[in-house]
């Protein structure tokens, strides 16, 4: 088998067909696995995942790809959404993520919104960005040098 260097990344989707045609080929997955696991390296899928998808493939599945999964998407965040609480949050920033809720019909992703994708943390009841820009560095030490 070549390496993964030489052959370049290896994607999961390709990890399943093998795994499928050696299923297939009636080969045990702690062999499918060793052999991956040359090629792949740490890029590998599981043990277990390769136990489970060689007993779905023996039992008559065909299809590589994930079965649909019920419900909504884990993420209801969007643009739309983010500018929605950077807005609301930039006029008043002592708000707290229930008020926010309400205020914008948002679901309580609010705090996913705040947090992940704003960058925002909670400081004495405010919502600050953890760390200073270049700009606000700058204005800092231009007034200590004037107080001097």
């Amino acid at each position: 088998m070549a390496s993964a260097s030489a052959s370049g990344s290896v994607t999961v989707e390709d990890q399943k067909s093998y795994i499928k045609i050696e299923t297939l080929r009636g080969k045990r997955p702690t062999e499918i696995h060793s052999a991956l696991r040359e090629v792949c390296g740490e890029q590998t899928v599981g043990r277990s995942t390769v136990s489970h998808l060689a007993v779905r493939f023996h039992e008559g599945r065909v299809s590589i790809n994930d079965d649909p999964r019920p419900g909504r998407p884990k993420t209801s965040t969007d643009e739309r959404r983010v500018k929605l609480v950077a807005d609301f949050l930039e006029a008043d920033r002592r708000v707290t993520c229930e008020e926010i809720s309400q205020a914008t019909g948002i679901p309580p992703s609010v705090f996913r919104i705040l947090t992940s994708d704003l960058q925002k943390r909670k400081i004495s009841a405010r919502w600050v960005p953890p760390c200073l820009t270049a700009e606000q560095k700058q204005k800092r030490l231009d007034i200590a040098t004037l107080l001097k």
